[in-house]
């Protein structure tokens, strides 16, 4: 099959980038290697294996249908007009310091500016059908949510906006699919780019699925976007003319893989019960139609003076300790089956939850009442809001749990790699070497310690850590499927394998959508980053469309 332009992966990037050329004269050939349902034996080949330290696994964070991980972000945002809840995704940009070379910050700086994005982050929202490009307080906030008042220049409040995840794999999937200059694929997993021993340009990309049958895309442009991992693993795995892969002769590709390792790192105990009222700035809400959900980050001051990365804190309220773990204990008997089908074996645990559980009944039994007319949780978290919505607010909350959000320091020892082992279609699995390692743990400790003497300085309340006066641990498997840096973004090809317009350094026509980009990632959710970047490579290909033809014959960078 031949196309103008084939777009590898139908997530939220390549579904962006195809929607940009409709009713153009380009045709767009969109790769996806799912079906519009989720298939348990396609997942499959998203399979891996973590050989660093314990990681969320693999198959269950790249997932391989259209729409991409859309299908499975799972923020509540609130009830529809049916009652149904309203599913999405949390948004928010990266912070202009995150563009910025940093002393303190290895491996950091991007090629291009936060205010070169600032157009197609502000088309991005439009995109993702949220609320207006503002993310400080102030057209969040009023007299009765407000954000808190820090004494001393090291912490700030930003926001969250939210969108939701129906919009790119149900909306947009009728709309490419009525435009008569782009094809869809299903069931079409890319397993190799052909780039000729004497040539740099990717000649046309294989296709295959489970039936055993393979066919070949040829276009003048091709565009990973099929993630953070994925992308790497593709041009690592095309290795049949070149050793090391595709776009891969420094060394770089899977290389300088991050995420955005999150921690519950204690308790923050108000000084007076009328503190959580005061707090609805913290919740998500909903604000002149748009959810919404207040944060605390470090300021830019902040982060230079101490030496910090960009690290972020969430408030989520909480009851007492023996209330909290009564919540937890039904929890556990709802989400492990003890109660489905109890044996023998299963009653002391039982017994054990059903006690802890009996601790709490007053806190659960109120929160029952009350949900018969709002929308309340026994315990909120970052997927649900509406805590500052309760009647009894007053009495009960307790304590916010701290989460923090880090930024991970790019670190070309953490990297996706080819496993020895091959997946259905013959295609070398992935292999993650990751460490989240003890310059990140020092930030981490430094930002709690900070975040403790602000709170308490600005009369907050009083702050306990979970880790004592130890160093912060991961208690779990770490990562939060925000994968980046793996074909990170640099103008000199030594340091990064795209330029500053997501192209590959030395494949002139094969450029990458993704996060798989980012030098630096921020606390920030990638995907309205995401978003914006492919907008802004849309742009540049159908600046650059007249210039193909001359790409292809000559071999040279347009």
């Amino acid at each position: 099959m031949k196309a103008d332009v084939c777009i590898i992966g139908s997530g939220p990037a390549g579904i962006t980038l195809a929607r940009e050329f409709l009713g153009t004269e380009n045709h767009i050939c969109l790769l996806e290697s799912g079906g519009i349902g989720q298939d348990l034996d396609i997942q499959d080949l998203s399979y891996g294996d973590s050989i660093g330290e314990e990681f969320l696994p693999l198959k269950d964070v790249r997932n391989r249908q259209f729409g991409g991980n859309s299908n499975i972000w799972s923020i509540k945002l609130g009830r529809k007009a049916d009652r149904q809840w309203e599913i999405g995704v949390r948004y928010v940009p990266l912070d202009d310091i995150d563009f910025d070379q940093r002393d303190w910050v290895p491996h950091s700086g991007w090629p291009i500016s936060y205010k070169e994005l600032i157009p197609y982050y502000e088309k991005a929202q439009r995109v993702a059908h949220s609320g207006p490009f503002a993310y400080s307080p102030a057209p969040w906030s009023d007299a009765q949510a407000k954000p808190f008042d820090f004494a001393e220049n090291t912490f700030t409040s930003k926001v969250f906006q939210f969108g939701a995840r129906t919009v790119f794999y149900q909306n947009y999937l009728a709309e490419l699919g009525a435009a008569p200059n782009i094809d869809v694929y299903l069931y079409a997993t890319a397993v190799e780019l052909e780039v000729p021993q004497e040539n740099s340009l990717v000649q046309r990309v294989k296709v295959s699925n489970l039936t055993g049958k393979s066919y070949w895309v040829e276009a003048k442009t091709f565009v990973l976007a099929t993630g953070g991992m994925e992308n790497a693993r593709l041009m690592l795995a095309s290795n049949r003319h070149r050793a090391c892969g595709v776009g891969n002769e420094n060394d770089l590709v899977g290389r300088f893989f991050m995420d955005h390792p999150m921690l519950d790192i204690g308790r923050l105990v108000p000084d007076h019960r009328g503190a959580f009222a005061q707090a609805a700035f913290y919740d998500l809400r909903r604000v002149k139609g748009s959810p919404v959900m207040g944060h605390i980050t470090l300021t830019k001051a902040a982060m230079a003076e101490h030496g910090l990365p960009n690290n972020a804190v969430v408030l989520l309220p909480r009851p007492s300790g023996r209330q909290t773990q009564a919540v937890l204990a039904l929890k556990d008997l709802a989400e492990n089956g003890y109660l489905k089908h109890p044996t023998p074996q299963h009653w002391p645990a039982i017994a054990q939850r059903l006690l802890k559980v009996a601790g709490g009944l007053d806190y659960i039994a109120r929160v029952v009442y009350d949900a018969r007319k709002y929308d309340q949780s026994l315990l909120h978290g970052l997927g649900r809001g509406g805590w500052s919505e309760s009647p009894q607010i007053y009495n009960r909350f307790k304590s916010y749990e701290v989460l923090l959000v880090t930024e991970q320091v790019p670190d070309p020892s953490n990297r996706v790699q080819l496993s020895r082992q091959l997946d259905a279609l013959g295609m070398p699995r992935l292999e993650l070497d990751w460490r989240w390692g003890s310059d990140n743990r020092d930030s981490a400790k430094r930002t709690q310690d900070l975040f403790a003497a602000a709170a308490k300085k600005s009369g907050l309340g009083r702050y306990v850590s979970n880790f004592g006066d130890g160093d912060l641990s991961m208690p779990g498997p770490a990562g939060i499927a925000h994968h980046m840096g793996t074909t990170r973004m640099g103008a000199d090809p030594r340091r990064g394998v795209v330029n500053e317009n997501c192209q590959v350094h030395s494949v002139p026509n094969l450029y990458v959508a993704s996060s798989s980009v980012f030098p630096t990632g921020g606390y920030a959710n990638p995907t309205l980053t995401i978003l914006a970047l492919t907008l802004r490579l849309a742009d540049h290909l159908k600046a650059t469309g007249s210039q193909a033809a001359a790409v292809v014959q000559t071999g040279q960078t347009a």
